[in-house]
């Protein structure tokens, strides 16, 4: 049973105010510590959260709910620097509760029984997560292409933070002068940038406008780099990619798409946010050898579920193998299986290596 499938929008926003109201009512700080901006963001956590955990509930998920968790009190953390971290730590436990008397209220014993222990789950961690603790960084290299792929990584992402876009391009061309491959540079500058461009929104220290600067420039130096990557030898092979649903977030797949590219494959880049008809469309067109299926935020499985249950029911698309990736699937590993995906793939190397055994 799924909350999302079950209730309309209109009973979400009754379900969340409800919370709203019960936690001010319950917390007489919060009137205190809260204006009206504050609230505003409170409440639409609050849907977000709800979310969050119906697809943990709905898929049996613990880990999609408890990475989330551990992310949502290192944010507030980050952005109420005016509230002790005892205090933070003490609203969001007093929130999980009050989520689990409303769900008990509303909603089957049934789901609230599978909600109950991902928020138990949910508390335990908010108790237990060190907010003071500060990330290490890991110096120490193997060789010296990996020691200057990290400072040419370092120049690039400060540039691009610092909105130099001129150094930032003399971080790339210093690599492809000394010889580095392609597929270091999309996965050690690239790509690495912009897992640290995640976690640096994340954790409230850039604004979502650096964000979309940095993978917007990103995104033009890799076409810059296209005419390379079409030098490399070709197996024959294609294949079709995309984010669904409402999936926003590309740069992992379009990173994919031209390391498969470097690797020899024909890619077609679908874009962002696909609906599951349009996809069904493209591969009666295209007929490629493999179809890449890419989802972040866990509210969007359900279409990627949908999607790849109707690619294996088509006879004309039996000869499709069929993968998915992307962060929401780290944290949900088992799901792939049980739709009749093909392969789970974190990376290009590891997809590129399956496929060299499978297609």
């Amino acid at each position: 049973m799924s909350l999302l499938l079950n209730v309309t929008d209109h009973k979400l926003e009754e379900i969340a105010e409800r919370i709203f109201k019960l936690q001010f009512a319950r917390e007489n700080k919060l009137e205190e510590e809260y204006d009206d901006y504050r609230k505003s963001k409170m409440f639409r956590d609050i849907k977000y959260n709800l979310k969050i955990l119906d697809v943990a509930v709905r898929y049996d998920a613990e880990e999609i709910f408890n990475d989330y968790v551990d992310w949502l009190i290192k944010l507030l953390y980050s952005r109420m620097k005016d509230i002790s971290p005892e205090r933070v730590r003490e609203q969001m436990i007093s929130h999980y509760q009050i989520v689990g008397e409303v769900i008990e209220q509303e909603f089957s014993q049934d789901y609230y029984k599978k909600a109950e222990n991902h928020l138990k789950n949910a508390i335990k961690i908010t108790e237990e997560v060190d907010l003071e603790k500060k990330t290490s960084q890991d110096t120490t290299f193997d060789n010296i292409e990996e020691a200057e792929l990290n400072r040419l990584q370092f120049k690039y992402l400060n540039s691009l933070l610092g909105a130099d876009k001129d150094q930032a391009q003399k971080a790339v061309e210093e690599a492809l002068d000394q010889n580095i491959s392609l597929e270091m540079i999309y996965q050690k500058i690239f790509q690495k940038s912009m897992v640290k461009v995640g976690e640096l929104w994340n954790t409230n220290q850039i604004t979502v406008d650096v964000e979309h600067y940095i993978t917007s420039m990103t995104q033009n130096f890799m076409m810059q780099l296209w005419p390379r990557i079409m030098d490399s030898e070709k197996t024959g092979l294609s294949l079709v990619a995309c984010t669904i649903g409402n999936e926003l977030h590309e740069m992992g797949v379009r990173i994919l798409c031209d390391l498969m590219e470097i690797k020899g494959w024909n890619n077609i880049y679908l874009g962002a946010a696909i609906p599951v008809e349009n996809i069904l469309t493209a591969l009666k067109k295209h007929k490629p050898d493999l179809v890449v299926l890419s989802v972040t935020m866990p509210f969007y499985l359900e279409q990627c579920e949908e999607a790849v249950k109707k690619i294996k029911a088509n006879e004309e698309f039996k000869s499709i193998k069929v993968a998915v990736g992307g962060r929401a699937f780290s944290m949900a590993s088992h799901l792939s299986e049980s739709w009749g995906a093909d392969v789970t793939a974190d990376n290009a190397n590891e997809l590129a290596k399956w496929a060299e055994d499978n297609i």
